[in-house]
């Protein structure tokens, strides 16, 4: 399923996206805050390109590609993952530095909780991703705790509660 807001497109990643996904993740500045803060490779980037794919199509969660409306650029991801605790789904996302600030993570991230439909999903974050933290407070999300992420890493879990009324678009 495609997902569409006023400026971006949400889609299922494929095999075309390898060379601008690939460029993002391995930005040791976008990846400092994602999973382990190291960028990906190559190779790294393609399998998850595959899985999420695959993912989607079996379950419609995993990591969506976003692209700009105007031009068809893939700037980032977006999506549901599980997390390491059972029947629990975690927000996730991420986007070229360039396209830093601009408000895509609030519409990219709102749009797939919007259609998604869940009572609560969690977010885990870096505790000094400002940014993110402020992303996530704009969705309804709340502090619950500081813990160890499953790298060992000091992350701050946010959960949204209740699925809030769905945005008007913008």
């Amino acid at each position: 399923m495609i997902l569409e807001t006023a400026r971006l497109r949400l889609r299922p990643l494929t095999e075309a996206d390898l060379d601008a996904l690939a460029a993002i993740a391995a930005d040791p500045q976008v990846m400092a805050l994602v999973g382990d803060g190291r960028p990906l490779s190559r190779a790294a980037t393609a399998l998850w390109i595959t899985n999420a794919a695959a993912s989607l199509r079996l379950s419609e969660v995993g990591s969506r590609g976003v692209e700009l409306k105007a031009g068809g650029d893939l700037i980032g991801w977006v999506g549901l993952i599980p997390t390491p605790a059972p029947n629990r789904l975690e927000i996730i996302y991420g986007f070229a530095r360039a396209h830093w600030g601009r408000g895509y993570a609030t519409e990219a991230a709102g749009a797939v909780l919007d259609a998604a439909a869940l009572g609560e999903v969690d977010a885990t974050i870096d505790p000094e991703n400002a940014a993110s933290r402020r992303v996530l407070k704009k969705l309804g999300f709340c502090e619950l705790a500081m813990e160890d992420d499953e790298y060992g890493l000091p992350a701050l879990r946010l959960r949204r509660p209740n699925r809030p009324a769905p945005r008007s678009a913008p």
